[in-house]
Formats: structure tokens, sequence, C-alpha cells
């Protein structure tokens, strides 16, 4: 009876853990798609060591005799661990994709993703009888120059894991301290820094609770290397209960504070989202500009005028990250490289395994200068106001950027165009195109000569009226609406 007492206990502590790591993994801001540190991806962990560990856990917590006496506890604890992991993973991804229709309950769905989760965990368990029956040989020849060859080599790995695990904890502790705008807090947090959500005495609460979390369960690894090493513990069995009940008070002061991080964040957001004003930037005497892909959303307006001016127009919480610089004559337009960005060269949104990750931003972005000579974009929407210039060179980087407007080149207009949109009316003398998956619309604006080279997927619509000069590829398309004139 006291057997299966203290069984049942431990069955219902790891019952705890795997709700808590499902909770927290399941309720990420990209759900099983996030990736832990940028390395580990959530479904691996989900899928594959969580019920893998647990299957080897549930062998170890128990103490029989053979092996078989194992196997009831294995499979009930292999049950009921999984059938929790499956349930809160089914409402995370449930709630993250509301926008689809779902089924309040599929026993199809549930037992495709059960079973493989059960049988990953009696893998588990039969690693774990082979762990147990190795230990236990241990015991019953404790003397033997291989064991203690063993014990010495596993307890000074598992003294060195605890201590070099301990020292990094600490040092990580100590820069966050003393330096609570770390740029090591940039994986949990982009838009804002942590203190200013949590405030100067909840943010070192949970800096003190979460380094309990890390060095108690270290201390105890330590410990167990040490008893194998020189067959001595230096914590006690009065001490383990003190460090035990520091872990768990410090588990529920994190798990309070992180549901308070997420209710303050969005509170935040939301007031400086409603924050609407307008700024300018100070910044004179260039000729170029730059803008960055993170500046992804924007709307850049540049307009033709006596004296140079920026103007910002949007909310408070919008204009976090967006930075302007000059370089030589050029005016760099950016974002901070932490923001939210979708990659249409690779295809993925890059920065998705920050916590607490920065949203998409939006602000109107108006510029007056006196001349133009180039524009290279690799995120904007740009709109360019009746601009009279003698020569033009315009750069597009990305399938989704767009320009559009009026112009009046009196020499060369060049466009590099490596994807995009380009719409543009007025005139050129000589109009200079290399373009790749982009999609030209320029028959409203007149050239005299062409010189164009265009590959991939580009699709061109021009007004040339004299020489125009082409090389096309396969899939590439022109047509030049002068000649469809006349």
């Amino acid at each position: 009876m006291d057997y299966l007492k203290n069984t049942t206990k431990k069955i219902s502590w790891l019952l705890v853990i795997n709700l808590a790591v499902s909770l927290v993994l399941a309720f990420l801001p990209q759900g099983l798609d996030s990736r832990l540190f940028d390395i580990v991806p959530a479904i691996l962990v989900v899928y594959v060591m969580l019920p893998f560990v647990s299957g080897v856990i549930l062998t170890l917590i128990q103490n029989r005799n053979r092996s078989y006496e194992y196997l009831p506890g294995l499979l009930i604890g292999s049950c009921l661990n999984n059938a929790i992991v499956v349930a809160i993973v089914s409402l995370g991804e449930s709630s993250g994709h509301t926008q689809l229709y779902q089924h309040f309950f599929d026993i199809y769905d549930f037992i495709s993703f059960y079973l493989p989760l059960v049988v990953v965990s009696l893998i588990g368990g039969l690693i774990g009888l082979v762990i147990r029956g190795t230990s236990e040989q241990f015991k019953n020849y404790s003397n033997s120059k291989i064991i203690v060859a063993f014990s010495k080599i596993f307890g000074s790995i598992f003294v060195g894991i605890g201590a070099l695990g301990g020292l990094i904890s600490l040092v990580v502790f100590f820069v966050l301290f003393f330096n609570p705008s770390s740029s090591w807090l940039n994986i949990i947090m982009a838009d804002f820094r942590f203190i200013e959500i949590l405030g100067v005495v909840l943010y070192y609460l949970l800096l003190v609770s979460t380094l309990l979390i890390f060095l108690i369960p270290l201390a105890f690894l330590a410990n167990w290397g040490w008893k194998l090493f020189l067959e001595k513990k230096f914590i006690n069995k009065k001490l383990a209960l003190r460090l035990r009940i520091y872990f768990y008070i410090s588990l529920v002061i994190f798990s309070l504070v992180s549901t308070y991080i997420t209710s303050e964040f969005n509170a935040k957001t939301a007031e400086m989202k409603a924050d609407i004003r307008e700024s300018h930037i100070d910044i004179k005497d260039f000729k170029n500009i730059y803008i960055s892909p993170y500046v992804e959303f924007d709307d850049v307006i540049i307009r033709q005028g006596d004296n140079f001016d920026i103007t910002v127009k949007g909310s408070e919480y919008d204009r976090i990250g967006l930075n302007f610089d000059k370089v030589g004559d050029t005016l760099n337009i950016t974002r901070s490289e932490l923001e939210t960005y979708f990659n249409t060269d690779t295809w993925t949104v890059e920065n998705r395994e920050i916590l607490f990750r920065a949203g998409s931003k939006r602000l109107t972005v108006e510029i007056t200068m006196p001349d133009l000579e180039k524009i290279e974009n690799e995120g904007a929407n740009i709109e360019l106001e009746n601009l009279e210039v003698a020569n033009l060179e315009i750069k597009l980087t990305h399938r989704f950027n767009n320009i559009k407007g009026n112009v009046k080149v009196a020499d060369t207009l060049k466009l590099d165009v490596d994807g995009g949109i380009i719409n543009l009316t007025g005139s050129a003398k000589n109009l200079v195109i290399n373009s790749g998956d982009c999609w030209i619309e320029m028959d409203k604006l007149i050239a005299e000569e062409a010189t164009i080279n265009a590959v991939n997927t580009s699709r061109l619509n021009v007004y040339v009226t004299d020489n125009m000069t082409v090389e096309l590829g396969v899939n590439s398309g022109i047509v030049n609406h002068h000649d469809e004139l006349y």
C-alpha cells in the first residue's frame, strides 16, 4: 500500500510537470511552429522529447524487484501523461487558429496523435529499465574496479555539469541584474524593455525566481555526482527539503509573473497604438534614399521642394524601431532587425522565435527634398509626387516591394528590379531596365530610347517612341504600347 501511494504521488508530480510544459509550448505565439532558442522545434519537444523523457522517468521512480513489475505503472503513467499532452496541445492549436472550422472533439485525430506518443513513452520506459538494471548492477558490485571507475567518471561529469551550469546561470543573472536593458532580453521581448513592462520590483522578483529554478536542480545534480565521485553528499535531507520548497515557490512566482507579463504587454501595446502623433526628423543634404527590408509595411512619400523635411505620421507604437541616419549623401531608413518581417527570398517569417515578438508596424513617412538621384528600396511602399530630375536610378530587391508615381527625367531613368511592382507615369529621354521576377507598368511613361534586359518572370508594359533594344528570358514578356498604337 505504501509503495502504491508513493508511486501514485510521483506519477502525479510528473503529470503536473507535463501539464506545465505542454501549456507553455502550446500557447507560444507561433504554437508548435516555434523554435526554442532558435534551435529546437517545439513540435519535436512535444511529440518526441517530452513523452520519451516521461517514459524514462516513469520507470526510474518505481522501486520494484522484477522487470515485469514496472509495466503497470509505466502503462498507466504513459496513458495519463500523453492524454494530458495531446489535450493541451490540441486546445492551444485550436485557439491559435480560430479562423478555421474546428470540431469540438474528433476521436480519430485524438488517437492519431495519442498512440504514437504512448509508443514513444514505452520506448523511453524500456530505456529506463536498462538504466535501472545498470544501476542495480552498480549497487551489487559496488567494489569492482569497473564500477568504481564508472562512478568516478559519471560523478565528475555530473559535478562538472552542475558547477558549469550554476556558473553560467549566475553570470547571466548578474548581467541582467545590473543591466535590465541587456540585448540578451531581445530573445524574449523586442518592442519594449522588459523592466518597463514589469516594473522594478517584479522584474527582480522574476529574475531571482528564474535563477532558483535553474540553480536548485543543478545543485541536486552536482550533489549526486559528488556522491558518486567521493561517496559523500553536501546536501543533507533537511537542506534538500528546503531547496525543494524554494524551487516550488519559485515556480509559482515565475508562473504568476509570466501571466502578468502577457496582460501588461498587450495593454501597453494597445495604449501606444492609440497615441497617434506627427514628428519631424532633422536631416538635410542628401540625394539618395535607402530603405531596409524591415521597413516592410510603411508608406514613403517623396516630393520635391526647396528645403529638406522628413515628417513621420503614425502611432507611438509604430514608431518603435524606426531609425533615420545619413551616410555620405544617402538617407538610410531602417527598422530594428528584431522586427517581424516576411523574407520573400526564403519565404519565412523572421524573428518568430521571440516570445513577445515585434508586431507589424505601419507609418507614413513624407520626405521633401530638392533633388533625387537614387532610391534603393528593400521594403516599403513608395510614392513619388511629380519629381523633375536630371537622372534617376531605382532599385527594388524583393518580390512584394512597389513604387508608383509621376516623374520627369531629363536624361536617364535606370531601373534595377529583382522583384516587386513599378507603376510610373511621366517621361524620360533614356530608359534602362534590368529586371527579374517583377511587374513593370509604365505604358504612360514616355521614353525616347530604351535598353531592356528582362529575365525570369518579368512582365513589362512600356511606351518607347524611338529605338528599343530588348533581351528577353524564356518566361518574360514585354509590350511596347507605342507600337500598339501605330
